[in-house]
């Protein structure tokens, strides 16, 4: 199948003016969904989800500061925001703030920048953390217009499915570190296409040290025929430049921060997972409960499914996104049942396959239409979560 991202020897048509609208309202409905989260007091800090479980725990620094808090748990993106606010994970007080310092400092990236542009501020640090993925979600949502390319309707879907996807819309609305990974994901293909290899190296570094995940996408850096010595040893040298650091990083904090878990739960044997989050929802059906995290979690799953299956049939296919997918198409098959508990993890986990689903997903044929509604389904379901709650 020839590639769907071989630029075109025409430029692409222009919009027309009723799809140029419609993207403007995209942007617009995220931008408006993320300015309700403004309180004059707490700031932006909603989208962090700090929980009040945690109060007793947090930093110090932080303790004073007017925030949103929730009941319960909250979410990740609270010992995220405060790595960010104090880098220095071994320090006795920030090892007390993170519920599991090994795990969390892996992803240190987003934190790091955070804490640079906050200019050792914890509240303005707080409020730059919050807005990352917005601000990544900009950039995000222009570059895929770019790699599709299309100023059709059903490109212009392609983008809406991609932009408005439960992995992208869940980073943004929990402050989360899967949409800026993706970003990078999206550069170092980009900068690999563009045979500017010792860049695409660094993008993907850079999204490994954001999310360790992101790593997978190492596939998508290779350049012409497999086969080729030249290409293989090409590859072979970004590949290292890519996995030492963050393995070394990974091997540090291990021995630096002995006991903890290393993500507990987060993979099975193929299907294992899969098949116990199925059982799970049907059980719940089962009970009479058709709570939206059983409801959608089986059309997620179904639609992540197919996204996989797509991809995996064209294994052979040269498309750089083809290539980059294929990692993560596996990966849907081996996650277990903490990520599956709640399907969103999982499509934030499997985010970079959904970006090369709705990339490589071809505008011509009559399978169009299926496949972008079956394979985007649980996008309606994005959609209402990012909703505030009234």
């Amino acid at each position: 199948m020839a590639s769907q991202l071989s630029h075109p020897a025409t430029p692409p048509a222009r919009p027309s003016a009723a799809l140029r609208w419609l993207r403007l309202g995209v942007v617009a409905f995220v931008l408006a969904m993320v300015g309700w989260r403004w309180d004059a007091q707490t700031g932006f800090t909603a989208l962090i989800r700090f929980g009040d479980n945690f109060e007793t725990t947090r930093l110090p620094a932080i303790r004073s500061l007017p925030l949103t808090s929730f009941a319960g748990a909250g979410y990740d993106g609270q010992f995220y925001a405060q790595l960010a606010v104090d880098p220095h994970f071994t320090a006795p007080e920030v090892q007390t703030a993170l519920d599991n310092p090994a795990y969390r400092a892996r992803r240190i990236g987003l934190s790091l920048l955070a804490h640079g542009l906050g200019c050792g501020s914890p509240w303005w640090t707080l409020q730059v953390y919050a807005l990352l993925n917005t601000a990544a979600w900009l950039l995000f949502a222009w570059l895929c217009w770019r790699e599709i390319g299309a100023g059709d309707l059903r490109g212009t879907l392609r983008w809406c499915a991609i932009v408005l996807g439960l992995g992208a819309l869940d980073s943004v609305r929990l402050s989360l570190t899967d949409l800026p990974a993706a970003l990078l994901i999206l550069l170092a293909v980009r900068s690999a296409r563009r045979t500017r290899s010792a860049l695409a190296a660094g993008w993907l570094v850079l999204a490994g040290f954001a999310r360790e995940t992101a790593i997978l996408a190492l596939p998508g850096l290779w350049r012409g025929a497999v086969r080729s010595w030249s290409g293989r040893v090409r590859f072979l040298l970004s590949a290292a430049a890519c996995v030492l650091p963050l393995a070394a990083w990974a091997f540090w904090l291990q021995s630096t921060l002995p006991g903890a878990s290393a993500g507990a739960g987060n993979f099975l044997l193929p299907g294992q997972g899969l098949a116990g989050h199925g059982a799970e929802c049907l059980a719940a059906f089962a009970s009479g409960n058709f709570d939206s995290r059983y409801v959608w979690g089986l059309v997620g799953a179904a639609a992540l499914g197919l996204q996989s299956v797509a991809l995996l049939l064209r294994w052979r296919d040269p498309n750089p996104w083809v290539r980059t997918a294929i990692p993560f198409a596996l990966l849907y098959w081996c996650l277990g049942p903490a990520v599956w508990h709640s399907y969103w993890t999982a499509a934030r986990a499997l985010l970079p396959l959904t970006l090369a689903y709705n990339l490589t997903l071809p505008d011509s044929g009559r399978g169009f239409w299926w496949r972008f509604g079956l394979g985007n389904a649980c996008a309606l379901h994005a959609i209402y979560r990012l909703l505030p709650d009234l």
